[in-house]
């Protein structure tokens, strides 16, 4: 028979609450994504003709237009032709970073059994980054008012 301080032991014990599988959530976390789990899709770098592919198994259910990769949290926004801003669905990891952290046309292809289906290519920029203390073209100008 277990006493009442036990029982507070065990569940003190139990597992931390799971944290994510996309390689860091908090940066993409709340946004639609374009892929619903990481394993839904691989990103593969061919050093040698220096192109990026993006690999995927399932139906997207928009067409691409562009997408923009910001170097500040190394994810990946995917603007569609209707408009919509959707999260790739992961962080991109550090082994791939040097090579997708430039201005470039990817090539999206959807696969089935490991073969190519079909296929698009979509250029990839990269997100200006935010300079602190640049002005704002509708700010207000301070006067300086002298007695």
């Amino acid at each position: 028979m277990m006493t009442e301080d036990e029982d507070n032991i065990t569940e003190t014990l139990k597992a931390p609450p799971r944290l994510g599988k996309d390689w860091g959530t908090g940066f993409g976390s709340g946004r639609t994504k374009l892929f619903a789990h990481f394993d839904d899709f691989d990103i593969m770098c061919d050093r040698a003709k220096g192109i990026t592919y993006i690999f995927h198994q399932c139906d997207l259910d928009c067409t691409i237009h562009h997408m923009e990769y910001d170097k500040d949290t190394q994810r990946i926004t995917v603007f569609t032709t209707d408009g919509q801003k959707l999260d790739l669905g992961t962080r991109i990891q550090w082994n791939i970073r040097p090579y997708i952290a430039k201005e470039q046309y990817l090539i999206i292809m959807r696969t089935k059994d490991g073969r190519a289906i079909e296929g698009q290519e979509v250029h990839l920029r990269m997100k200006a980054p935010e300079i602190e203390g640049e002005e704002d073209e509708n700010a207000i100008e301070p006067i300086d008012i002298k007695f």
